[in-house]
Order: structure tokens, then sequence, then C-alpha cells
């Protein structure tokens, strides 16, 4: 069965709830968009493929797209980052995560800091 925008939704709350961070939590949703699905270059298969990818953050100041799919690297690592305009790509496997919270962690769009020890699930 497809994933819908409400099952989208879910996930992000579900993540956001795990974040013991207040500050990053708000940071977050500050840049939380309506979700919506767009498809998003995957340059491992044939010349032109893409896979949907559901768009969860945007950050206008540095052009960072957040999403969230099942697809390419998503199977193991469904949240990513990537640069949001008309060649959009995902990238490398870098720029994709096991968490949201990760992913954020990650990113220019987070200007705070990370707790001791912290580490990329």
């Amino acid at each position: 069965m497809p994933i819908s925008i409400a099952n989208v939704e879910a996930l992000i709350d579900r993540e956001l709830a795990r974040i013991a961070q207040p500050d990053l939590v708000a940071r977050i949703k500050e840049l939380l968009v309506p979700v919506r699905s767009e498809p998003v270059g995957w340059d491992y298969g044939e010349p032109g493929q893409t896979y949907p990818c559901w768009i969860v953050a945007y950050d206008p100041e540095t052009n960072l797209a957040f999403a969230y799919s099942e697809h390419g690297f998503g199977p193991s690592y469904p949240w990513g980052m990537f640069w949001h305009g008309p060649d959009q790509s995902m990238g490398m496997d870098s720029s994709w995560y096991l968490s949201l919270e990760d992913v954020f962690r990650e990113s220019i769009a987070w200007h705070g800091d990370n707790p001791p020890g912290y580490e990329v699930g």
C-alpha cells in the first residue's frame, strides 16, 4: 500500500517526540512545510530515473529540502536532504539518515549545539 500524507505527518510527529533538545525541535518546526510528494532524481539508475520523496521541511536560506522516502536509500536510511530545484537529486548516501533528528543535526540548516557524545544513529 502506498504511503500517504497522513502517514508521513504521523512519522514526523513520532520523530519530533523522540528529540529531547527543545531548540532543535523548534528549528525543525520552523522549517516544516505542508507535506508533499515530488519526483527526485536517482543518480544510480537509468538516466532520468526518479523516485518519489515526501518533502517535509525546507530551509529557504540554504535552499535545502528535507525529505522522507521509501525508495533509493530509503529502505535503510529514509530521511534525507538535498538541494531543492528543477534538477534536484537524492544525491549520495551520505545525505540520508535513520532519523529526522540525524538529518537536521548534520545539515547546514542547524546552527545549534549537539549533545556531548552525539553520534549519528
